[in-house]
């Protein structure tokens, strides 16, 4: 059985991960039949990309692009009218069609995140060459409660991840098979990274933070240059990799908006955005997918994303109903949103069905400390010039801890106010972050493939897993009574509400 693993780990490891990833993701997705947070903009959104309804939004178009093909594929609501969801861009409870299904919108999101995690492994497993250890911290995104019932719903971060994680496993994929095969870096590895980066801005705007990835794949591929401080070869390089690298972005980017201008053939009830009058009669001609309308439409797009940006108030502590939070505390899951809840009355009991963001603490908890472990190995080595065992996972290390401490750095320059959800893109930087870290204190026994290592990281996934489940009535809405509630309500500052 040893060999068997050994010999087929390539294979059996995934498809071990994506049958277990799709059966957390996919089960009850269609649950609960209406929408929560976010949907009433998506789905409203979505369908009106189906129509041929000219909208703008203060996120790209991407995502709802995508929900409007898992709708058509999959929706089920054919014989629904749904006029009311191009009449507005807030689609209250009231308003949706009694009978109307929201697993076709919720679709994209809950496959392309179930999928998504094979690169995590991917990942992992090409910086690492250990298929055991990647499996086992795979398991942080599979079972961790935030990443599953945010990325069960019409909303944006589930599409927008599979992308991240995408762009990252390529940039290691690459970054690896210089490292360890010699494998030149070529300035279409630079373009086809471009790709995946701009799709993921092209679904929501902090995707930008991939943008370090160019300066890391740079570095890299110019290490030797850098050392020597080669300016001449590495000014000649930067002429060649920048434009390869940003003009993908761009024209992903700007593709996603010509399609999105370009099905936006028909105003309703003249809700126009404030949008140019020139652009407005041009899609009154029916000359929306001509250059010209583009530059308009573009133009005005960008103008109503700039507005809205500015107008989204700060956050407001004082106020009893607030759902926004301060970067500094999402590390410890601080504070969580109760989406949705519905309240029967069982056998003489209140049992209220929760659908709660709310991380697994294990994750969340794991992952703050491999960042200030990481950082105190970076301290060390370059203020107090430590020692550092192994130079090539030492390198990964500081990526990933970059890239999630640049990001938080960003967060906090956004005045506007910000939710626990804005954190999952740093977090999956963290888990990746902590299972190097891992591998980095136990390197040799990593190496020797030590069989009590490899229990103790079971053990770790094991641990992750029952937490998860302990959880899981926050995130699939399974009923609990007030004492059920209290057990999970476990440190003040989650700020937990029970219902009554």
């Amino acid at each position: 059985m040893k060999l068997f693993l050994k010999t087929y780990a390539r294979f059996i490891y995934p498809a071990v991960i994506l049958i277990i990833s799709l059966g957390i993701y996919f089960p009850f997705y269609g649950s609960p039949q209406a929408m929560f947070w976010d949907e009433n903009y998506h789905v409203a959104s979505a369908q009106k990309h189906i129509d041929g309804v000219m909208y703008m939004e203060p996120h790209p178009p991407l995502g709802k692009m995508l929900m409007a093909v898992g709708e058509v594929m999959f929706g089920g609501n054919g014989e629904i009218d749904k006029q009311k969801l191009l009449e507005t861009d807030y689609l209250t409870g009231d308003n949706a069609p009694p009978a109307m299904t929201y697993k076709g919108f919720r679709w994209p999101s809950v496959i392309m995140m179930a999928f998504g995690v094979l690169f995590f492994y991917g990942i992992i497993n090409a910086i690492t060459q250990r298929a055991w250890l990647a499996a086992a911290f795979t398991s942080l995104v599979i079972f961790d409660n935030a990443l599953v019932i945010h990325s069960r719903a019409a909303m944006l971060e589930g599409i927008q991840l599979f992308f991240i994680l995408g762009a990252l496993y390529y940039f290691v994929r690459v970054a690896t098979d210089f490292i360890h095969h010699h494998k030149a870096i070529l300035l279409k590895h630079y373009a086809l990274l471009g790709v995946w980066i701009g799709l993921a801005i092209a679904v929501k705007v902090n995707a930008f933070i991939l943008l370090l990835l160019f300066v890391m794949l740079f570095g890299v591929d110019q290490w030797s240059a850098i050392k020597q401080w080669q300016w001449r070869a590495l000014i000649a390089r930067l002429a060649t990799t920048v434009p390869a690298g940003v003009i993908p972005v761009a024209a992903v980017f700007l593709a996603v908006f010509y399609v999105h201008i370009g099905m936006g053939t028909t105003i309703v009830k003249d809700r126009t955005y404030k949008a140019s009058p020139e652009y407005l009669a041009q899609i009154r001609a029916g000359n929306t997918w001509s250059p010209s309308t583009f530059m308009l439409g573009m133009k005005d797009n960008l103008k109503y994303m700039s507005e809205y940006a500015d107008g989204v108030p700060r956050l407001d502590v004082c106020k009893p109903d607030e759902n926004g939070s301060y970067a500094m505390g999402w590390p410890l899951s601080k504070k969580t949103i109760s989406y949705r809840w519905d309240k029967n009355t069982v056998d003489g009991k209140v049992v209220v069905k929760y659908k709660y963001l709310i991380g697994n603490p294990i994750v969340w908890f794991s992952v703050l400390g491999g960042i200030i472990l990481s950082a105190g190995l970076i301290i060390g080595r370059y203020v107090y010039n430590n020692p550092i065992k192994d130079e090539k996972l030492f390198y990964w290390i500081c990526a990933f801890t970059a890239l999630y401490i640049s990001y938080m750095v960003a967060i906090l320059q956004i005045e506007r106010v910000m939710y626990l959800y804005h954190y999952l893109v740093p977090l999956l930087f963290g888990a990746v972050n902590l299972a190097l870290v891992f591998n980095y204190i136990y390197r040799d026994e990593v190496l020797a493939n030590n069989k009590h290592t490899i229990i103790n990281a079971s053990l770790f996934a094991l641990l992750v897993i029952a937490v998860f489940a302990f959880f899981s009535p926050f995130t699939y809405g399974f009923g609990l009574t007030e004492d059920q509630f209290e057990m999970r309500n476990w440190f003040s500052f989650w700020k937990l509400q029970v219902v009554r």
